[in-house]
């Protein structure tokens, strides 16, 4: 048997020592010993490398006082790096700077109809906006440890290619093109994943091992956590929730098929459907071309009952789904957070019924369902998690950005 590699071996443990710290948010070095199994006077070397480094940093204990030697804590130093993150959508591009702990520095959101654009011009609008964003946190692209890109579709992130999205209709270069025109370390991932990942990291998700993350907007899009880990499927595609089909030969889905999940419940869908009633109506009919889902969601609010109607069938199929998603994961959470969240009660008090009703009562019992208040820069911090994520991770399972 060769020996082991000590280099290896102080990484991993190195590596542990930092989870831990990330994981408590303050915590002490005896403390650190007992979690990771490590001795005292390894955690003691490791953790004063790390500060010599600026990766994190001492704090005088919050407890009350006691006899004997005063309690030193660790914290992870927020000025550690700095990374961003950019959303693509059908309609806008979002920029987030972010620190080594998830705070947000700067966050920009360009109006952008990246569908309708070449992917140069797209790219070099995101140059633009990331260098804005890095110059409005008062730091110097020098400053940036990687750059993190979301967008809906198929992506395979450790290859670095997105093999096919909703804003394209065939393969992206979307993060070659930035990545040459930053000069960064630049990552891609499906965007549902980048806010799985930033969930499990410093949101909703911290601290459980088991939990699942839907978001609804434009799309539906998901994410899953199993066993603390990211899971993505065979050849990276899976958790396209959004276009499972449960209502055969139902509306029509931009995937090309018919009856998916996201042709109920997704803002595109309800404002597509709202168009449709309304265009029926002769009294009091809106101007459909600039009809939004802000609109259509203001007017059932107020009654509407035909848009009311929309939401309601919306929340009833993501329930529905929603109930299949449980019985096959048993998650202990599920997030559910996106842009569309703003529908409230109108989506997602059926949702919720429909969950009741298609779940055995000791099934729903064990999955709490959270609607997370959304920002327009929270998809960008997400896509800047995932960069995070990959600066936190592990020897064992880090992987570089395609070049």
């Amino acid at each position: 048997m060769k020996p082991a590699n000590r280099t290896f071996t102080r990484a991993v443990n190195r590596f542990n020592i930092l989870n831990t710290i990330r994981e408590s948010g303050r915590i002490s070095r005896v403390e650190i010993a007992a979690k990771t199994g490590q001795s005292r006077a390894s955690v003691t070397n490791i953790t004063a490398a790390m500060i010599r480094e600026g990766i994190i940093r001492e704090e005088p204990c919050r407890c009350k006082p006691s006899r004997g030697r005063k309690r030193i804590m660790l914290s992870l130093n927020p000025e550690a790096a700095f990374v961003v993150g950019v959303k693509i959508s059908a309609f806008q591009v979002g920029f987030a700077v972010v620190n080594f702990v998830g705070d947000v520095m700067s966050s920009l959101v360009m109006p952008v109809r990246a569908a309708e654009r070449e992917e140069e011009v797209v790219a070099d609008l995101i140059e633009d906006g990331v260098r804005h964003c890095v110059a409005d946190a008062k730091l110097r692209m020098e400053d940036i440890s990687g750059c993190g890109i979301g967008v809906s579709g198929f992506v395979d992130s450790a290859a670095g290619k997105c093999l096919w999205t909703p804003l394209k209709n065939s393969e992206s270069h979307i993060r070659s093109m930035v990545a040459r025109r930053l000069g960064v370390d630049t990552y891609i991932e499906n965007d549902a994943n980048s806010v799985t990942v930033a969930s499990q990291w410093f949101g909703l998700g911290k601290g459980i091992d088991n939990f699942l993350v839907v978001t609804v907007e434009h799309g539906v899009g998901m994410g899953i956590v199993v066993d603390g880990k990211l899971y993505r499927g065979a050849a990276c595609i899976g958790a396209e929730f959004g276009h499972m089909v449960l209502v055969p030969n139902g509306e029509p889905c931009r995937c090309g098929k018919k009856g998916c999940v996201e042709a109920y419940a997704c803002d595109g869908a309800l404002l597509r459907r709202a168009r449709r009633i309304l265009s029926r109506r002769r009294l009091l009919k809106p101007d459909l071309d600039r009809l939004t889902i802000e609109d259509v969601t203001r007017m059932a609010r107020e009654g509407d009952s035909g848009l009311r109607r929309i939401f309601r069938e919306g929340g009833i199929i993501l329930g529905q789904g929603i109930a299949g998603l449980i019985q096959i994961f048993n998650p202990e959470r599920i997030i559910v957070t996106g842009d569309g969240v703003r529908a409230g009660d109108l989506l997602f008090a059926p949702m919720r019924r429909a969950v009741r009703k298609y779940l055995n009562k000791e099934q729903a019992a064990v999955t709490d369902i959270v609607i997370q208040e959304w920002n327009d820069f929270d998809w960008a911090r997400g896509a800047a998690g995932f960069v995070l994520s990959e600066l936190y991770k592990s020897p064992l399972d880090k992987s570089r950005p395609a070049r």
